[in-house]
């Protein structure tokens, strides 16, 4: 598997070749569908930010839910352009997951980070520095994808994302998944928690 990109250029150039599109693929959805039904188990569809949203393949899951306001955020212009969204429901801008602030007053029921949080090198400082965009009651819904190698870096950085969130004095867990696609041979690991007030 080749590197990933890591400028925003280069993953225009990963977007525009379509190296991405596999994501739109059934066995990618056992993901999306979990991040769905939590987020309409917690009444959290009202406003969901969605960093790394790539190509808007979250806001084409939630739509049919009733997902009621999106904002996705990618580093990818390109792949903002690809997204295919209702723009009486979707923003999409372009950002760096580590500077993007919203708008002002803006606040989130609930904020996702799909399989971006590997492109961090302090996952948790990033997951932190999202609550303060959070609407009271918010929830953090958080999936990465753990390579099979137990020593990989990958593996590395969801130990210390899921030593970080749980922390009780600072994190509720409100779920917490092994997710295995036998079809696939990939694991993702998910969670979901809600900062402690």
């Amino acid at each position: 598997m080749s590197k990933n990109a890591s400028t925003a250029e280069g993953w225009d150039e990963e977007y525009e070749a379509g190296r991405w599109a596999f994501l739109r693929s059934l066995p990618e959805s056992g993901r999306y569908g979990i991040i769905g039904m939590w987020l309409t188990l917690t009444n959290s569809m009202d406003e969901v930010l969605d960093i790394g949203c790539g190509e808007g393949l979250l806001y084409e899951r939630l739509q049919p839910m009733g997902v009621k306001r999106y904002v996705g955020m990618d580093l990818s212009p390109a792949s903002l352009e690809i997204a295919d969204v209702d723009p009486e429901i979707a923003s999409l801008r372009a950002g760096d997951m580590h500077t993007f602030e919203p708008n002002e007053g803006e606040q989130f029921s609930a904020i996702v980070f799909n399989e971006v949080l590997h492109f961090a090198e302090d996952p948790a400082a990033v997951v932190a520095r999202y609550v303060p965009f959070l609407k009271e009651d918010g929830v953090i819904a958080l999936s990465m994808y753990a390579p099979n190698k137990p020593e990989s870096g990958a593996n590395k950085l969801i130990a210390k994302l899921w030593d970080a969130t749980s922390d009780d004095s600072k994190w509720d867990v409100l779920d917490d998944y092994r997710l295995q696609s036998d079809k696939k041979n990939v694991t993702w690991r998910m969670r979901l928690v809600k900062p402690v007030v």
